[in-house]
């Protein structure tokens, strides 16, 4: 058995509500921090099956309201960007960033063959492979593998660790406390392992794992202690989250990717009322997040990129609901987008997919423009293969 093999099926250390995967490591550890980009990219994942239709509305297109008689968003509940698309009345902050020209609306956002299964697609997105592929790295794994020494470079604000942050020699790490996580990586269960030598490569692997996982976790808990975070965000689990976020990224942390979700965007089911819901909770939590990070003069070498893993069906259910669907919207705000970013509209309402929208943008050449923009490095090798750039940035 090889050491990937061995540290996929190890099972995970709990503690309370803390969740440390087994197989997160912290890379080969020194003193010395790694040479990474100044700049960060925070991934937000709207987990579930966002409906992007009613997300980015396409009030001027007539086929809209001929497929959605009862869920339609109508005027009164919307903010126009143009004569053809309006943002969903719930995403004002979102709005006035668009206004601001900091952030690029992209639609109709997908690949080629689609799955509508919620874990296939899911799986696609997170590895960057195409949909007859299957890899067992993420696209953010290949570039800790490629370019970062330590897991702290990847951080995940969740239970788990997701397939996007996981390489085939070095992943990120996930936690939903520092403070916790550092407790409790310091238990005296764990103290007791100390770093035995066995005859067993792979158990003095997992070692070797725990310790530089501990390392990590002492380096993210110090950063985490230096900054008291004021800044006022809303009272729900998605904003502390990116308050967490935003607290460690003004502790100066030497950590260039950030990952975290939103889930329930499922919404097959009376959409309406639980959309709106979480659409006004994630412009909340955004809005605080961009706030924040200007106040302190670290937005400019901040990229945000917001995603769901499938779109819904233009038909509504009759169930007051969508169905799942194929290409969806995406959202990427950055002080830096070109005059192009905001020309990515395109949508097409007449000719379909098996009733869904096509795509017209690979969210790998989404990718492909963070990685050479936000986080400097070439996103071929980490892609492995060559996709247009989407023209977002400068």
């Amino acid at each position: 058995m090889n050491r990937r093999k061995f540290l996929k099926q190890t099972g995970i250390i709990t503690a309370g509500s803390i969740l440390v995967p087994s197989f997160l490591r912290a890379g080969n550890w020194t003193e010395a921090l790694s040479g990474i980009t100044k700049k960060r990219l925070v991934v937000i994942q709207l987990s579930g099956g966002n409906d992007g239709l009613n997300t980015m509305i396409p009030y001027g297109m007539d086929e809209y309201y001929q497929n959605r008689t009862k869920i339609g968003i109508q005027s009164t509940d919307f903010l126009k960007a143009d004569d053809l698309f309006a943002f969903n009345g719930k995403l004002g902050g979102l709005y006035d960033l668009y206004k601001k020209g900091l952030l690029s609306v992209i639609n109709s956002v997908g690949y080629p063959n689609p799955n509508r299964s919620h874990f296939r697609s899911m799986d696609i997105w997170h590895t960057a492979c195409n949909s007859d592929e299957y890899l067992t790295s993420g696209w953010l794994g290949r570039y800790l593998d490629n370019h970062c020494t330590h897991a702290y470079e990847g951080i995940e604000w969740e239970g788990q660790l997701s397939l996007a942050l996981k390489g085939d020699e070095r992943s990120g790490i996930a936690l939903t406390n520092p403070a916790a996580f550092y407790n409790t990586i310091h238990a005296d269960f764990f103290k007791n392992l100390a770093d035995p030598q066995t005859e067993n490569e792979e158990l003095n692997y997992l070692y070797k794992v725990f310790n530089d996982t501990k390392n990590s976790a002492e380096y993210i808990f110090d950063q985490y202690q230096l900054k008291t975070n004021t800044a006022v965000y809303a009272d729900t689990r998605f904003a502390v989250k990116l308050k967490e976020i935003a607290t460690l990224i003004k502790s100066g942390i030497q950590t260039p990717v950030f990952y975290t979700s939103l889930s329930g965007f499922d919404t097959h089911v009376n959409q309406n009322a639980v959309q709106n819901r979480l659409l006004a909770e994630l412009d909340s939590s955004i809005s605080s997040f961009v706030k924040d990070l200007q106040e302190n003069n670290l937005m400019q070498e901040t990229t945000l990129l917001v995603f769901s893993e499938f779109g819904r069906r233009l038909q509504e259910n009759a169930s007051h609901g969508t169905d799942h669907g194929k290409a969806n919207v995406a959202f990427v705000i950055d002080s830096n987008l070109s005059q192009t970013a905001f020309t990515l509209n395109k949508l097409d309402l007449q000719n379909l997919d098996d009733g869904d929208p096509t795509f017209k943008i690979d969210f790998r050449q989404i990718y492909a423009d963070v990685l050479k923009h936000t986080l400097s490095v070439d996103p071929d090798v980490i892609l492995k293969r060559r996709f247009d750039s989407a023209g977002l940035f400068v």
